[in-house]
Protein backbone atom coordinates (compact mmCIF):
# COMPACT_ATOMS: atom_id res chain seq x y z
CA UNK A 1 0.00 0.00 0.00
CA UNK A 2 1.08 3.52 -0.61
CA UNK A 3 0.21 6.32 1.71
CA UNK A 4 0.69 9.22 -1.81
CA UNK A 5 0.72 8.66 -5.35
CA UNK A 6 2.67 11.86 -6.70
CA UNK A 7 2.88 12.35 -10.67
CA UNK A 8 4.81 14.06 -13.08
CA UNK A 9 2.78 15.97 -15.72
CA UNK A 10 3.98 16.21 -19.09
CA UNK A 11 4.41 13.24 -21.33
CA UNK A 12 2.70 11.06 -18.04
CA UNK A 13 -0.41 13.11 -17.55
CA UNK A 14 -0.68 14.74 -20.62
CA UNK A 15 0.67 14.95 -24.15
CA UNK A 16 1.91 18.10 -24.32
CA UNK A 17 5.09 17.93 -26.61
CA UNK A 18 2.93 19.95 -29.45
CA UNK A 19 2.23 23.10 -27.10
CA UNK A 20 4.97 22.91 -25.44
CA UNK A 21 7.23 23.30 -28.86
CA UNK A 22 5.02 26.32 -29.33
CA UNK A 23 5.68 27.77 -25.60
CA UNK A 24 9.16 27.32 -26.34
CA UNK A 25 9.02 29.09 -29.01
CA UNK A 26 7.43 31.81 -27.92
CA UNK A 27 9.89 31.93 -24.71
CA UNK A 28 12.82 32.44 -26.82
CA UNK A 29 11.18 35.15 -29.20
CA UNK A 30 10.39 36.90 -25.80
CA UNK A 31 13.48 36.34 -24.43
CA UNK A 32 15.78 37.30 -28.07
CA UNK A 33 14.55 36.51 -31.19
CA UNK A 34 18.18 36.21 -32.05
CA UNK A 35 17.97 32.48 -30.88
CA UNK A 36 15.26 31.75 -33.04
CA UNK A 37 17.60 32.72 -36.25
CA UNK A 38 18.85 30.06 -36.90
CA UNK A 39 16.12 27.64 -35.45
CA UNK A 40 17.53 24.91 -33.38
CA UNK A 41 17.44 22.06 -34.28
CA UNK A 42 14.88 20.98 -31.21
CA UNK A 43 12.72 23.14 -32.10
CA UNK A 44 12.25 22.47 -35.78
CA UNK A 45 9.93 19.64 -35.58
CA UNK A 46 7.39 17.34 -32.73
CA UNK A 47 9.92 14.10 -32.86
CA UNK A 48 13.41 16.59 -32.44
CA UNK A 49 11.76 18.56 -29.98
CA UNK A 50 10.79 15.03 -28.31
CA UNK A 51 13.71 13.53 -28.60
CA UNK A 52 16.00 16.96 -27.29
CA UNK A 53 13.67 16.64 -24.21
CA UNK A 54 14.31 13.30 -23.66
CA UNK A 55 18.10 13.68 -24.16
CA UNK A 56 18.63 15.98 -21.43
CA UNK A 57 18.57 15.86 -17.78
CA UNK A 58 16.05 18.87 -17.05
CA UNK A 59 14.84 22.17 -18.66
CA UNK A 60 17.88 23.86 -17.73
CA UNK A 61 19.72 21.66 -19.78
CA UNK A 62 17.84 21.70 -22.34
CA UNK A 63 17.25 25.17 -22.85
CA UNK A 64 21.42 25.56 -22.22
CA UNK A 65 22.65 23.22 -24.90
CA UNK A 66 20.01 22.44 -27.37
CA UNK A 67 18.10 26.08 -27.54
CA UNK A 68 21.71 27.96 -27.21
CA UNK A 69 20.17 30.47 -24.30
CA UNK A 70 23.16 31.56 -22.08
CA UNK A 71 23.86 30.46 -18.79
CA UNK A 72 23.17 33.99 -17.47
CA UNK A 73 19.63 34.30 -18.85
CA UNK A 74 18.22 30.67 -17.93
CA UNK A 75 16.38 32.03 -14.93
CA UNK A 76 14.95 35.00 -17.31
CA UNK A 77 14.01 32.42 -19.68
CA UNK A 78 11.99 30.27 -17.11
CA UNK A 79 10.12 33.02 -15.49
CA UNK A 80 8.42 33.49 -18.97
CA UNK A 81 7.82 29.99 -19.11
CA UNK A 82 4.05 30.44 -16.55
CA UNK A 83 3.62 33.63 -18.93
CA UNK A 84 3.73 31.30 -22.07
CA UNK A 85 1.98 28.70 -21.80
CA UNK A 86 -1.04 30.55 -20.48
CA UNK A 87 -0.96 32.51 -23.17
CA UNK A 88 -1.29 29.35 -25.60
CA UNK A 89 -4.79 27.99 -25.38
CA UNK A 90 -4.49 24.53 -26.89
CA UNK A 91 -5.69 22.48 -24.34
CA UNK A 92 -3.45 19.05 -24.38
CA UNK A 93 -4.95 15.52 -24.35
CA UNK A 94 -4.75 13.08 -21.20
CA UNK A 95 -3.36 10.32 -22.41
CA UNK A 96 -5.64 6.90 -23.54
CA UNK A 97 -7.19 4.99 -20.70
CA UNK A 98 -6.00 7.54 -17.63
CA UNK A 99 -9.27 8.79 -17.50
CA UNK A 100 -10.91 5.08 -16.44
CA UNK A 101 -7.89 4.92 -14.01
CA UNK A 102 -7.27 8.15 -12.20
CA UNK A 103 -10.66 7.79 -10.13
CA UNK A 104 -9.15 4.10 -9.34
CA UNK A 105 -5.84 5.22 -7.81
CA UNK A 106 -7.41 8.60 -6.09
CA UNK A 107 -9.63 5.61 -3.65
CA UNK A 108 -6.25 3.68 -3.03
CA UNK A 109 -3.96 6.56 -1.78
CA UNK A 110 -4.23 10.90 -1.95
CA UNK A 111 -2.61 11.99 -5.00
CA UNK A 112 -0.21 14.85 -5.78
CA UNK A 113 1.37 16.36 -9.09
CA UNK A 114 4.97 17.58 -9.05
CA UNK A 115 5.80 19.31 -12.62
CA UNK A 116 7.86 21.73 -14.11
CA UNK A 117 4.89 22.83 -15.91
CA UNK A 118 3.13 26.07 -14.70
CA UNK A 119 0.67 24.78 -11.96
CA UNK A 120 -2.51 27.13 -13.14
CA UNK A 121 -1.88 25.79 -16.44
CA UNK A 122 -2.08 22.35 -15.07
CA UNK A 123 -5.42 22.68 -13.22
CA UNK A 124 -7.18 24.23 -16.05
CA UNK A 125 -5.84 21.32 -18.30
CA UNK A 126 -6.93 18.84 -15.54
CA UNK A 127 -10.36 20.76 -15.22
CA UNK A 128 -11.23 20.87 -18.77
CA UNK A 129 -10.99 16.95 -18.85
CA UNK A 130 -12.81 16.31 -15.71
CA UNK A 131 -9.95 14.90 -14.00
CA UNK A 132 -8.90 17.92 -11.76
CA UNK A 133 -10.49 16.74 -8.69
CA UNK A 134 -8.44 13.23 -8.26
CA UNK A 135 -5.23 15.44 -7.58
CA UNK A 136 -5.40 16.70 -4.02
CA UNK A 137 -1.97 18.76 -4.28
CA UNK A 138 -0.48 20.60 -7.43
CA UNK A 139 3.53 22.05 -7.09
CA UNK A 140 4.44 23.70 -10.51
CA UNK A 141 7.54 25.20 -11.32
CA UNK A 142 6.82 28.80 -9.96
CA UNK A 143 6.03 27.19 -6.78
CA UNK A 144 9.64 26.01 -6.36
CA UNK A 145 13.09 28.00 -6.48
CA UNK A 146 14.21 27.84 -10.25
CA UNK A 147 17.28 26.69 -8.53
CA UNK A 148 15.59 23.64 -7.33
CA UNK A 149 13.06 22.34 -9.73
CA UNK A 150 13.56 18.97 -10.74
CA UNK A 151 15.40 16.10 -10.26
CA UNK A 152 16.24 18.57 -7.16
CA UNK A 153 13.25 16.86 -4.70
CA UNK A 154 12.32 20.49 -3.26
CA UNK A 155 8.96 19.73 -5.44
CA UNK A 156 8.30 16.05 -4.12
CA UNK A 157 8.50 17.67 -0.48
CA UNK A 158 6.23 20.74 -1.20
CA UNK A 159 3.76 18.32 -2.36
CA UNK A 160 3.86 16.46 0.66
CA UNK A 161 3.63 19.61 2.58
CA UNK A 162 0.05 20.33 0.47
CA UNK A 163 -0.77 16.71 1.41
CA UNK A 164 -0.18 17.03 4.92
CA UNK A 165 2.08 14.09 4.66
CA UNK A 166 5.64 13.71 6.73
CA UNK A 167 6.83 9.99 5.53
CA UNK A 168 5.27 7.09 4.01
CA UNK A 169 5.29 4.88 1.32
CA UNK A 170 4.88 6.80 -1.89
CA UNK A 171 4.83 6.53 -5.65
CA UNK A 172 6.15 8.46 -7.96
CA UNK A 173 5.07 7.99 -11.62
CA UNK A 174 7.18 9.70 -14.19
CA UNK A 175 7.79 9.75 -18.05
CA UNK A 176 11.85 10.63 -17.97
CA UNK A 177 14.88 9.69 -16.74
CA UNK A 178 14.93 12.94 -14.43
CA UNK A 179 11.76 11.74 -12.93
CA UNK A 180 13.20 8.24 -11.64
CA UNK A 181 16.49 10.74 -10.69
CA UNK A 182 13.84 12.85 -8.91
CA UNK A 183 12.07 9.90 -6.72
CA UNK A 184 15.20 8.89 -5.58
CA UNK A 185 16.46 11.85 -4.68
CA UNK A 186 13.46 12.29 -2.88
CA UNK A 187 13.73 9.49 -0.34
CA UNK A 188 17.21 10.63 0.15
CA UNK A 189 16.32 13.65 1.36
CA UNK A 190 12.95 12.61 3.47
CA UNK A 191 15.62 10.31 5.29
CA UNK A 192 18.14 13.04 5.60
CA UNK A 193 15.52 14.69 7.65
CA UNK A 194 14.86 11.73 9.83
CA UNK A 195 11.59 10.54 8.09
CA UNK A 196 10.58 7.10 7.78
CA UNK A 197 10.74 7.01 3.78
CA UNK A 198 10.28 5.05 0.84
CA UNK A 199 9.98 6.19 -3.02
CA UNK A 200 9.00 3.81 -5.63
CA UNK A 201 9.19 4.60 -8.92
CA UNK A 202 7.16 4.13 -11.52
CA UNK A 203 8.23 4.52 -15.59
CA UNK A 204 5.33 5.68 -17.78
CA UNK A 205 6.41 4.19 -21.00
CA UNK A 206 2.94 5.40 -22.97
CA UNK A 207 5.17 8.76 -22.97
CA UNK A 208 7.29 7.81 -25.75
CA UNK A 209 10.53 7.57 -23.77
CA UNK A 210 13.85 5.79 -25.35
CA UNK A 211 13.07 2.11 -23.14
CA UNK A 212 16.95 2.65 -21.88
CA UNK A 213 15.99 5.85 -20.34
CA UNK A 214 13.68 3.97 -17.71
CA UNK A 215 15.62 0.79 -17.75
CA UNK A 216 16.10 2.25 -13.45
CA UNK A 217 12.53 2.52 -12.49
CA UNK A 218 11.13 0.23 -10.24
CA UNK A 219 8.37 -0.84 -12.49
CA UNK A 220 7.36 0.50 -15.78
CA UNK A 221 4.30 0.79 -17.32
CA UNK A 222 3.62 0.51 -20.45
CA UNK A 223 -0.32 1.42 -20.74
CA UNK A 224 -1.98 3.44 -17.64
CA UNK A 225 -4.51 0.44 -17.63
CA UNK A 226 -1.69 -1.48 -16.15
CA UNK A 227 -0.71 1.16 -13.43
CA UNK A 228 -3.58 -0.65 -10.45
CA UNK A 229 -1.83 -4.44 -11.12
CA UNK A 230 1.63 -2.76 -10.88
CA UNK A 231 1.11 -0.52 -7.78
CA UNK A 232 -0.51 -3.47 -5.90
CA UNK A 233 2.30 -5.94 -6.86
CA UNK A 234 5.11 -3.55 -5.90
Amino acid sequence: MFTAILWDYDGTLANTPVKNLAVTRAVLARLDPALLDPLPEALTSLAAYQAANYRWRNWRELYRHALHVPVDRLDEAGALWGPCQLADRTLPPLFDGLTEVLPRLAALAPMGICSQNDRENILSALAAHGAAAHFAAVVGHADVDFAHQKPDPAAFLACLDHLGLREGRFAYIGDHAGDIAFGRNAQAALRALGRTAEVVCVAAAWGGAPAADLADADAVAAHPADLPAILQDL
